[in-house]
This record gives C-alpha cells, structure tokens and sequence, in this order.
C-alpha cells in the first residue's frame, strides 16, 4: 500500500495560521472590544466586510449568528456580546458592553457639551446645574443728581449793593450730592434643571435722614436771592447785614434736602442663548417704585439796625416743598453672564414702562417775635405763599431705564461682588424744582400775591454708584 505524503504547508500559509494564532490570543485579552475581527486580515475597514478569508473560513455563513461567530472567534465567555438568530443582539451579563460613553462628572459634561438634556444619565442624577437658586445681598453706595440751578444762598461786601457770590446751589455750589447708603436683596430658584427658566424678586432702599447745611456769614451780607414781581427786577432777602455805624442784622439760612427710594419687581428670565461658559438670559416682570423728596428753606435774624423795627426783634421763615412720585409698570430687559474660573462678570440691561402717580405739597409758615412779646405767626414763608401753597396730583405714563455691571470673585460657599449700577428718572416731579422764585411782596396784595406760582414741574433724576455684595447659590 503506497503511503500518500501530505503536502507541506506552504510558506503564506504558515503565515496566514500565525495570524490566526495571534487574533485569537488578542481576542482573550480584550474581552472589552466590540470586534477584533480586524487584527491580522487583509482588508480595508472602510469597506463591506467580506464573509470569507477571516478565522473559521468557511464560506458563506448561512445565518447571522454564524456571521458573528466568524468574525469574532473567541470563546464566547470572552465575547462583548453575540447575535441570536433573531438578528438581535444579546448582551452578556459578565462583560462589559461593547461601547459606552466617557466617564465624566456632571461639570465636566456641562462644561464641554452645555447643559444636559432632562431625561440623560447626566441630569437623572443630579442635573446639569450647579445651583438650583441664588440670594444675593448688596450694599449700595450711590450718589444721586444735585440741585443746581439758580443759587439759594448770596453774599457779599459791598454796604450798598446786593450780595451776588453764590455759597449754595448754582453750578459750583450744589447741594443734595452727598452719598447715599442703600441695600439690595435678590433671590429667585431655577425652574428646571438645565436653569433655562427662573423666577425670582428684588428689592432695594435707599432711607436718608436728610443733609442740613446752615450758613451764617458771607462777608457784609448774606441772603436769599429771588425776583421781585413787584419791582420787575431781582432781589434779595437779607439775613446777615452790616450797616457801619448803625447796626447790623444777624441771623442765619439752613437748607435742606432729604431723599428716599424705595422699589422692588418680580420676575422671570429666560435662557435666550448659551455658548461655553457665556449666557444671554431674557428678563421680565413687574416692577415698583417710589421716590420721595423734601426741600427746606429757613431763615432766622435778629434786627439789630436802628430803623422802625424794634431792635431785637427776631424774625422767621419756614419753606417745606414735598414730592412724592410712585410708579407701577412692567419690565423687559437682558442680563448677560461670563464666567472663567474664580471670576465671572455680568451686564444688566432694562427699561420698565408703566404709569407715574406724582403729587407735591408746599407749605409755608413765618413768625414775627419783639422783646418781651409773644410770636406773631402767618400761615406763609418766603417762597410758599398763598398762591401756591396747596397739594396738586397728576398721573402720567413715563418709563425707567436701569443698567449695571458687576464682577464677581467665587470664593467657597459664596461670591464677593463690586458693582456699577445707573438708575435714570426720566420724568419725575423733585422738590427743589417746584420752588418759584418769583416772589410779590408788594404790601397791597401780600394777602394775595400773584407770584409764587402753583405748579408741577418734571424734571430728570439719576441716582449711581457702587454696589458691594455677596452672593449664595443654594
């Protein structure tokens, strides 16, 4: 019987079964990788992937978890996972799937993919945000818009012309300039996890106890200017006044001028647009504020110059113009934030537009005591006289700018803020300017001037200044 020698193998042939060889102890070290069907063949991955020429040649495969069998020729303990011949694929509880997503926390997600979406691995456990709400508490350091204008107080040298140098109001001398302290509270909570739709209130003050200057000498005279209707030529109201050899009249003028702000608003805000570590949010919402104002004038000498009067004699004046301006209206506005690292800034934007309840209040009162006597008092001052002294109202519509920016410093738990903030009054009534200086004195009518008139004069007002603050995201 002739022995039938088996050919030997050709060399690409020991070569193809060494690759063989290599894939399969690949393929049990990597029990995580989809396929390693790739290890060792000679096709292109970018193309179909053919059924034959791979480990376990044989042809075309018949079904399709013969196909995944022949692309994936491990042991089915080390397999990511098998397909039935259903087509389906079936996972295998004791490894790993074939692919999931990085692992990485809820801020690195956010911080290269902006906010995850509800319904994701990412906002099921925990949400995208960081926060689910803020308080924010400020303290504020605003300057508000003086009273300017014609000067309220004169002096002067000369014995037989009246004073003229301005010592308050005017330009160079203005008055109601003076910092004011203030707070402002604001809070609100995320509506949604993504912190694409807020609600939330703010609330500020400003409560002055007023500023009080007091003038008492500006060189040979001191007085209150004003026009005299009865002379057609401007006058003077002498408190301070050195006449040489035949006296003098001291006395002296104290102002002042007192204001209070009180607002607040609800609002919502919406994410208009979200890019990296930037947002654009839309503002909205009601809005309330108040603005009050006082302005004093009084005056007080001693005649001391031998005339008709009695020396001694002390006379009075009192001035009180009060403002009230109270507006109701809704908001609109943009708020834009910027964060990089510990820093963050943001740039605040609005108008509010709604109705303005204004009302003045003028009221006046003098007195006339001689020595030894008692006070003689009538029911007007100097600039309040009959003719205006009353309370008008009026409503009108008018609207409310307000801008700011801020820059923030995170330290932990809570972030330092410094502040600019703007707050405009386009059309409100202040007191200092419901004062007529056209004065009638003429002893004929002084029962019933013509001259100060009534009236409610707008004007616009503007506080600004710093805010200091920190904030708490909860």
């Amino acid at each position: 019987m002739r022995t039938v020698r088996k050919p030997s193998l050709s060399e690409k042939e020991i070569m193809r079964k060494n690759r063989i060889k290599l894939t399969l102890i690949i393929a049990s070290l990597c029990g995580t990788c989809s396929s390693v069907n790739t290890l060792g063949q000679d096709y292109s991955t970018s193309g179909p992937i053919s059924s034959v020429g791979r480990i376990g040649d044989g042809g075309v495969q018949s079904t399709a978890a013969e196909a995944a069998l022949a692309q994936d020729a491990r042991p089915a303990a080390f397999r990511s996972n098998v397909v039935a011949d259903n087509g389906m694929v079936e996972s295998h509880s004791n490894t790993p799937v074939s692919y999931s997503s990085p692992s990485m926390g809820t801020s690195e997600y956010v911080g290269t993919y902006g906010a995850a979406p509800c319904g994701t691995s990412v906002c099921s456990t925990g949400c995208s945000s960081p926060s689910s709400g803020w308080f924010e508490s400020e303290t504020l350091l605003w300057w508000p818009k003086s009273v300017s204008g014609t000067p309220f107080v004169v002096g002067g040298n000369s014995q037989t012309v009246l004073p003229t140098n301005p010592l308050a109001g005017g330009p160079n001398n203005q008055i109601g300039n003076d910092m004011l302290v203030g707070m402002r509270l604001n809070t609100g909570v995320w509506t949604d996890c993504n912190q694409n739709f807020g609600i939330g209130a703010r609330g500020w003050g400003i409560l002055s106890d007023g500023t009080n200057k007091t003038y008492t000498n500006g060189g040979n005279s001191t007085g209150v200017p004003f026009f005299n209707t009865s002379i057609g030529a401007p006058d003077t109201y002498l408190i301070n006044f050195r006449d040489g050899a035949n006296g003098a009249n001291t006395g002296t003028i104290q102002i002042k001028n007192d204001l209070d702000l009180v607002a607040g608003e609800l609002y919502g805000r919406a994410l208009l647009l979200r890019e990296g570590n930037s947002r654009v949010d839309l503002l909205g919402g009601y809005t309330f504020a108040r603005l009050d104002s006082e302005f004093g004038l009084r005056t007080q000498f001693t005649d001391g110059i031998t005339n008709l009067v009695q020396n001694g004699t002390v006379f009075t004046t009192q001035d009180t113009f009060g403002t009230k301006n109270q507006f109701h209206g809704g908001h609109i506005g943009l708020l834009n934030e910027v964060s990089k690292g510990r820093f963050s800034f943001s740039a605040l934007g609005k108008v509010a537009l709604g109705n303005m309840n204004q009302s003045s209040t003028i009221s006046g009162r003098s007195t006339e005591t001689a020595p030894g006597q008692g006070a003689v008092a009538t029911g007007r001052g100097l600039f309040a006289q009959s003719s205006n002294i009353r309370t008008i109202t009026r409503d009108q519509f008018t609207f409310l700018p307000e801008a700011g920016a801020k820059m923030k410093y995170k330290l932990r738990g809570a972030e330092l803020g410094l502040g600019y903030s703007l707050l405009v009054f386009p059309s409100v009534a202040m007191a200092s300017g419901q004062v007529d200086r056209n004065v009638d004195i003429n002893p004929a009518v002084v029962g019933n001037p013509a001259a100060p008139a009534s009236r409610l004069i707008n004007e616009t007002f503007f506080l600004h200044g710093l805010d200091l603050g920190v904030t708490f995201k909860f």
